[in-house]
This record gives C-alpha cells, sequence and structure tokens, in this order.
C-alpha cells in the first residue's frame, strides 16, 4: 500500500537507488552515510573515472548494478565500468543486463524530448551497429520498478522470494542476472 499521512518509515532499514547521475550520487551516500544497508545504481556506474569520490571496495552493504546493454549514452565504455563495479564488489550483489535497453529506458523521461531519445524507438547496437527496436518504454520502466522493488525486499527486509525473483532474471529474454 502507497505510504500516507501517518506512515510509519523504518528508519533502522534504508536504501538508496539512483539512475545515471544518481547511480553516483547512490554509491556515495551509501559509502559516507553508515545509516544506508543497501545500494542500487540503474545505468550508470558508482565508481568512475568521470566523477570521482566513489570507491567500490569502500561500500560494504548489498549492491544493485542495472546494464542498459544498448546504452549509447555512457556506451559499451561506461557499461563495462558498470560490470567492473559488480566484480569488484562485496557479496552480496547482484548485476541485471537489460537487452534492447537504453540509457532513458529505466525512467519517465525517456523521449521526451531529443537529448533523452537514447532507449526509445529504433536505435543501432553499439556492439556491432545492427538495427533494432529498444525496448518499450513502459517494459523499461516496470523491469527497473520490479528489480530495485524486490532488490530493496531481498535486502533491508530478508524475503528470500525477493532474492530468487533478483537471481532469476525475469522477464526472460529480457534479463540476464548474475549474483553473488
Amino acid at each position: 500500500a502507497p505510504l500516507g499521512i501517518g506512515a510509519t518509515i523504518d528508519l533502522d532499514h534504508v536504501g538508496v537507488f539512483g539512475h545515471s547521475y544518481g547511480a553516483v550520487t547512490a554509491g556515495l551516500v551509501a559509502q559516507d552515510d553508515d545509516r544506508i544497508d543497501a545500494a542500487a545504481a540503474l545505468a550508470a556506474p558508482m565508481e568512475n573515472p568521470f566523477i570521482p569520490g566513489v570507491t567500490i571496495a569502500a561500500l560494504h552493504v548489498p549492491l544493485l548494478f542495472e546494464v542498459a546493454v544498448e546504452d549509447n549514452s555512457i556506451t559499451e565504455f561506461g557499461n563495462d565500468f558498470i560490470r567492473d563495479n559488480f566484480a569488484a564488489a562485496a557479496s552480496p550483489a547482484w548485476k541485471l543486463e537489460l537487452a534492447d535497453a537504453g540509457h532513458w529506458s529505466p525512467s519517465d523521461l525517456v523521449g521526451l524530448v531529443p537529448a533523452f531519445a537514447p532507449g526509445c524507438g529504433d536505435g543501432e547496437r553499439q556492439t556491432d551497429g545492427t538495427p533494432f527496436t529498444y525496448l518499450a518504454p513502459t517494459s523499461g520502466r516496470a523491469i527497473a520498478a520490479a528489480t530495485v522493488t524486490a532488490f530493496f525486499r531481498a535486502t533491508l527486509q530478508g524475503d528470500a522470494p525477493a532474492a530468487s525473483y533478483l537471481s532469476s532474471g525475469r522477464p526472460a529474454g529480457v534479463v540476464t542476472a548474475d549474483a553473488k
């Protein structure tokens, strides 16, 4: 149920997530604030050479990384940094690779203005230049919402089915999951 007036917020179990620059912010907050119990990054690496300040080795909370495989904003170069972040992360950590997703696929900003077109309509694969169609915006947002929710239920509430969901790669054929 949505939080309403008088809702209780559990300050003993706090998570943070962000998309794009917000992914770096989520990593920095998790690194610097010991109240944070889990952190998730969508379509950008937490630690990267372009925005210094986050060190994956300094993060001692569960982490989630979502890779938008066809992200032509951060390119395959940036996606490789996300993969490196996952490889360097302490356990538990999850990495979800979203096929045909662009940078803005997890956001309701996708296609809003031309600058937010990556992740919308037709494109060319960054790996080989072949044409393809990006994941539908409604699907990109639904996957992001489901996986972030499952991540926080698993890590903040100890929900075993949610952890299983994260590791299952759903929906099949779109999400590939790795966990450690």
